[in-house]
C-alpha cells in the first residue's frame, strides 16, 4: 500500500513538471534559462531596446553586428534606437518615465549612471555565463568601464590615441619615426628638429598638443603621476602635473615647437588634424576618427605609431539598465557582440577600432588601408592606457580645471597660480 502511494505521488508530480516547465522560469546550475537547450538558443521571443548615438551609418553597422548576434540568439530582437542631439538627456528622460532602454551606449559617463544606480554591475552576470572578461580584453581595456570594484559595461569600441606623423617631413628632417620607445624629451628634440622657420616666422611646427585635456593627462600619468591618490583625494598640486604642464607651455613659448593660441587664432583657429593634413605640423596625438579624414587627402604620406609611453583611449561601452525587464537576456546580446564575427562589421566600415583582443589581432584590421596606404595598424594594439579619472563629477571636474587652464596655455598667469588655484577648487569638490 504504502509503495503504491509513493508511485501515485511521483506520477502526479511528473504530470505536474510536464504541465508547468517545473523550471519556474529560473535559472540551473548550468546557467541556462527555461526555454533554452544545450546550443544556448532561447525560444522566448524577446523584444529588446539599445540606444546609441552617431550617425545611421553608425547605426546601420550595429545592425550588421546585431544580425550577426541573432545566429545564436534567433528569438532576440533588438530594436535600435539613434538618439540625436542631447542623448543623456534624452536617455534621462526614458528612464524617469518608466520606459528605459534594456541596452545602452554609454562612454566616459557611465559612472554617473552607475552612482545613481541606473546601470547594473555586469560581474555576476559574466559569472552566471561564464564570460572571462581578460580573455576578451586586454587588462588596461578591461578595467575601462569599472566603478566602485564593479564592472558596469561591455567595452565596445576602444580606439587608443596615437601619434600621426608626416613621414615626408620626418625624412626631410633627418628624424627617426616615433617610437612607443620615445620618451618626452625625445620627443621634444624631435619636435624642435622638425620645427621649420622662414624669415623669422614659423612654416612648419614639429608637434602640436594644443591644450586638450587628453592631451595634457597623458603626460602627467607618463610622469608618474595621477589626479587622485589611493584614497580619491585630488592631487593636482603635484610635480609630475606642474612638469606635464610647463612641458606644454614651453613647447609654445620658450622652444616654438608648438602654435601658440594666438597663431592658432591668425590662421583661424584651425585644428591639429587639418593642420597635420595641410602639412604644417609633423607630427600630433589624436583619435582613430583622423584615419578616415587623412584617407581623403592627397599628396601627404603618413603613418601612426603608438604614443611614447601611456596614454588614453576614446571608448564607448554597452551597458545594461536596472530596469530592465530582460537584463539576463540583455547581457547574452552584449556579450555575443564581443565576438570577432560581431566585431567585423566595425573593422569593415572602418568605424573606430574595436575594443578586443582577437579583433585588434586580425588579419582584418592589421591589413587595412586608407587612401590607398598600409598603415600600422597595429599601433592601436600596441598602446598603453592608463586609468583614467573618470568619476560621477567628471564634468565639475573638468571646468574647474579648464577655467584655470586657459590663461596659462594663454600664458597669462604663473604655473604657481594655476595648480594651486585648481588644486584648491578640487579640494572643494571633493571634500
Amino acid at each position: 500500500m504504502r509503495q503504491r502511494l509513493v508511485m501515485a505521488f511521483v506520477f502526479i508530480f511528473v504530470v505536474a513538471c510536464i504541465l508547468s516547465g517545473c523550471s519556474g522560469g529560473n535559472e540551473g546550475a548550468s546557467g541556462k534559462r527555461s526555454g533554452e537547450g544545450s546550443s544556448g538558443h532561447s525560444d522566448q521571443k524577446v523584444d529588446l531596446t539599445l540606444t546609441m548615438w552617431g550617425s545611421e551609418s553608425d547605426k546601420q553597422v550595429m545592425e550588421k553586428r546585431l544580425a550577426i548576434m541573432n545566429k545564436t540568439y534567433p528569438n532576440y530582437n533588438v530594436n535600435v534606437l539613434l538618439v540625436a542631439g542631447e542623448y543623456d538627456q534624452k536617455v534621462q528622460t526614458m528612464i524617469a518615465g518608466g520606459t528605459p532602454p534594456d541596452i545602452m551606449m554609454i562612454a566616459e559617463n557611465y559612472q554617473v549612471y552607475a552612482s545613481k544606480n541606473q546601470i547594473i554591475p555586469l560581474d555576476d552576470l559574466m559569472t552566471a555565463n561564464q564570460f572571462h572578461l581578460n580573455e576578451t580584453y586586454s587588462e588596461d581595456v578591461a578595467s575601462l568601464m569599472s566603478y566602485d570594484g564593479k564592472h558596469y559595461g561591455m567595452v565596445d569600441r576602444a580606439g587608443a590615441m596615437v601619434v600621426f606623423y608626416n613621414k615626408d617631413l620626418f625624412d626631410k628632417a633627418g628624424v627617426a619615426y616615433p617610437s612607443k620607445d620615445w620618451t618626452q624629451k625625445e620627443m621634444l628634440e624631435a619636435a624642435k628638429k622638425l620645427t621649420v622657420k622662414e624669415a623669422g616666422k614659423t612654416v612648419q611646427w614639429g608637434y602640436y598638443p594644443g591644450s586638450w585635456w587628453p592631451q595634457w593627462m597623458q603626460l602627467v600619468y607618463q610622469n608618474g603621476g595621477s589626479l587622485f591618490d589611493d584614497n580619491n583625494k585630488p592631487t593636482f598640486d603635484t610635480p609630475q602635473v606642474r612638469e606635464a604642464l610647463q612641458l606644454l607651455n614651453d613647447m609654445n613659448y620658450k622652444y616654438g615647437t608648438s602654435p601658440t593660441p594666438v597663431e592658432i587664432a591668425d590662421m583661424g583657429n584651425i585644428g591639429a588634424d587639418p593642420l597635420f593634413a595641410q602639412g604644417k605640423i609633423a607630427m600630433e596625438t589624436t583619435g582613430f576618427w583622423n584615419m578616415g579624414s587623412l584617407s581623403k587627402v592627397e599628396g601627404i604620406n603618413w603613418d601612426i605609431s603608438p604614443v611614447w609611453g601611456e596614454t588614453n583611449a576614446f571608448f564607448n561601452g554597452l551597458t545594461i539598465t536596472k530596469d530592465s525587464a530582460h537584463q539576463e537576456e540583455a547581457f547574452k546580446v552584449i556579450a555575443a557582440l564581443t565576438t570577432l564575427e560581431a566585431q567585423m562589421p566595425i573593422i569593415e566600415s572602418g568605424q573606430d577600432a574595436p575594443a578586443t583582443k582577437a579583433a585588434l589581432a586580425s588579419d582584418a584590421f592589421l591589413n587595412a588601408e586608407y587612401g590607398g596606404q598600409k598603415i600600422n595598424m597595429n599601433a592601436f594594439g600596441e598602446s598603453k592606457l592608463y586609468k583614467q579619472p573618470l568619476n560621477p563629477k567628471w564634468n565639475e571636474m573638468m571646468k574647474i580645471i579648464d577655467d584655470k587652464l586657459a590663461p596659462f596655455f594663454f600664458n597669462k598667469t604663473s604655473l604657481d597660480d594655476t595648480v594651486q588655484q585648481i588644486q584648491q577648487g578640487l579640494d572643494k569638490l571633493y571634500k
